[in-house]
């Protein structure tokens, strides 16, 4: 369950971090004081996936958490199309299906190891 939760943990904050990098970059006027904070928030959102990061490695092999962690292009290329209004198109799609297909292949084979 701990792995479960840290995974979903890195997946939620790799995805809302590069959101708010796009909005950020959309956006590079400064607000207050001078600061971009969705920037900054997208570059805090780093720091704690990083240390979720290190968290993972320790329970998984690095060739399998390097495969699952892919399945951030597939909730950004998502969360780009609900939040931003971003086109899904039919190349995207299937480079989300290869995607997802490796992650099912990678993690079968964990599995018979």
């Amino acid at each position: 369950m701990k792995v479960f939760l840290l995974w979903t943990a890195l997946v939620v904050s790799e995805t809302t971090a590069q959101l708010l990098l796009k909005l950020g970059a959309g956006n590079l006027q400064t607000t207050t004081y001078g600061l971009n904070f969705k920037i900054i928030g997208g570059y805090a959102l780093y720091v704690i996936s990083f240390l979720i990061w290190m968290q993972i490695l320790k329970f998984t092999k690095l060739y399998v958490a390097l495969a699952a962690a892919s399945i951030v292009f597939i909730t950004i290329a998502i969360g780009s199309h609900y939040l931003l209004g971003e086109p899904v198109t039919f190349n995207t799609l299937i480079g989300t299906i290869c995607v997802s297909c490796g992650i099912f292949i990678i993690g079968n084979a964990k599995r018979e190891s």
